[in-house]
């Protein structure tokens, strides 16, 4: 019998403006611990300053949020690529996990899209433990 392979999960997080490393790695351990894979890597590293030139952006991070089984997006500041990543996974039809710092204004469009999944968060430690339990649950992991 084949071992069951580990969901994947595209970590959708801004990484021009509004950026938060510690709070990317931090997710990025949080989905790992729950057994996932983290497909998105390149998140969790150096801006990637020269990767026009060698990388289709675009497609590749399109082709990563419609092809995952899950796609986690800190919300908690404004991006437009996170908006896009959501947007081409919400069209493929993915379980869609939003974080954001409870108080933080959100994009009303993003508040009204459904299906998805919210996790509010105080601080790293509520954030941990949201993440998990929502990961935990069965959503509509396809």
């Amino acid at each position: 019998m084949a071992a069951k392979r580990a969901a994947k999960v595209y970590l959708s997080v801004p990484m021009i403006a509004n950026r938060s490393l510690n709070r990317a790695m931090l997710l990025a351990r949080v989905i790992e611990e729950a057994g996932y894979e983290v497909t998105s890597p390149w998140v969790l590293g150096k801006l990637e300053t020269d990767v026009v030139a060698q990388v289709d952006v675009f497609k590749r991070d399109k082709e990563g949020a419609e092809n995952c089984d899950v796609l986690v997006a800190d919300v908690t500041e404004a991006s437009t690529g996170v908006g896009m990543e959501i947007m081409a996974a919400h069209k493929a039809e993915k379980r869609i996990v939003l974080v954001a710092r409870r108080g933080k204004i959100t994009s009303r469009m993003l508040m009204h899209m459904q299906p998805k999944e919210i996790v509010e968060y105080d601080d790293d430690e509520s954030l941990a433990r949201g993440l998990a339990q929502a990961l935990r649950a069965p959503g509509n992991l396809k």
